[in-house]
């Protein structure tokens, strides 16, 4: 039973731990490779920099809402396979935007995180070859509120709070077989929650008129909720009429990251923004249901994202996101265009994204595109 239970173990921390990496979120952000800490005025500051809310010049109440449909996963290691297609909406974010006469509120409700995969795994470990039905589905969807306020033409700081809620669900049917023989039959269920209250403060400087600076940080000060439960049923061939079952409860969170952005946005000519981010994510630690403790390295995520305003009624935009994660290296490349009318624009575009082993077979590739679109009306 617990040989079983660590060729399984070996077989799902692979996908588990390749699923965790920067997929594109807000709103501008999303089609300028997740670029946005020295962004103003954009909806997308809750989740990057509150402070930019403080830099918005209008006093129209605005609604935006922002998300990806037909969209491609494929995960690929030897002779495993998970590639479904997702025809659904994914709401990456909305948000409502209110003026007040102290600075610029806003309430969200965000999905920086949503995966859904399926299909079939297989791997050698030992004498044994694994084989498995899958699916895993894991999402992480934030709700909170923000505020900023500019104190001068020069400044603007800004705070967002709110409940960050993680799920993350796996089934899997599992076959092993030695020497060509079944040996046993698998299935297990694992299931996670994780719920906390995330905080997010941050600062804007305007140094010359062309030049922002932005400085944030995010943490999860309120740990409200973290456990798993694992479910394994094991049928021997050898014991055809006895099934082995194990449940275990446990808590998964150990010591949760934290963020700081450091980021810039330079106001070129002909119209030109460019927008570079520097994210370092410390290093945190969670637990499995065998209490061990499994340590997750500190890491930074580098961005830079661009826009063409110089067109009054459409704005291209693009951007690129890299990051190193333990064993995988992360790109993220996405663009769009801007349709403007006013102070309303509506943003039509797609992304692509890939998680490459640092090493051959070490771990599963994995590879992301499809279709997003967000829209921005004033009133």
């Amino acid at each position: 039973m617990r040989l079983l239970s660590a060729v399984l173990v070996t077989v799902f921390s692979s996908v588990s731990y390749a699923i965790y990496f920067p997929l594109p979120a807000g709103h501008r952000e999303a089609f300028m490779g997740n670029a946005g800490g020295a962004m103003e005025a954009s909806p997308g500051n809750a989740l990057y920099n509150p402070a930019g809310l403080g830099f918005r010049a209008t006093n129209k109440l605005s609604l935006s809402v922002s998300g990806t449909a037909l969209t491609q996963h494929e995960m690929k290691s030897g002779k495993s396979d998970l590639s479904p297609g997702d025809y659904s909406v994914r709401p990456l974010m909305a948000s409502g935007i209110y003026p007040t006469s102290w600075g610029t509120g806003a309430v969200f409700v965000a999905s920086p995180m949503m995966l859904s995969l399926n299909g079939l795994l297989s791997a050698p470990s030992g004498a044994y070859d694994v084989s498995s039905l899958t699916s895993l589905d894991s999402q992480v969807l934030k709700v909170g509120a923000a505020f900023g306020s500019s104190r001068s033409e020069s400044f603007a700081w800004g705070i967002s709070s709110g409940l960050q809620l993680g799920n993350s669900r796996s089934h899997s049917y599992t076959k092993l077989r030695t020497g060509g023989n079944l040996y046993a039959t698998m299935f297990t269920e694992t299931e996670s929650r994780i719920k906390g209250v995330f905080v997010l403060p941050g600062l804007q400087f305007k140094p010359v008129a062309q030049w922002t600076l932005g400085l944030s940080a995010q943490f999860m000060p309120v740990l409200l909720e973290s456990t798993a439960v694992d479910y394994t049923a094991v049928h021997a061939v050898a014991t055809p009429n006895t099934v082995n079952e194990e449940t275990v409860s446990y808590q998964p969170v150990g010591d949760s990251p934290y963020y700081v952005r450091l980021a810039n946005g330079f106001n070129l000519l002909a119209g030109n923004d460019v927008f570079i981010d520097v994210t370092y994510t410390s290093e945190s630690t969670t637990k499995d249901a065998d209490g061990q403790v499994e340590s997750d390295e500190a890491f930074f995520v580098y961005s830079v994202g661009w826009r063409n305003k110089s067109f009054e009624s459409w704005q291209p935009m693009a951007g690129y996101s890299h990051s190193a994660t333990g064993n995988v290296t992360n790109h993220l490349s996405s663009a769009g265009v801007a349709f403007v009318r006013g102070r309303s624009e509506l943003i039509l575009g797609g992304y692509y994204m890939t998680s490459v082993p640092k090493e051959a077979n070490n771990t599963l590739d994995y590879s992301s595109y499809g279709f997003m679109f967000s829209s921005n009306v004033a009133y």
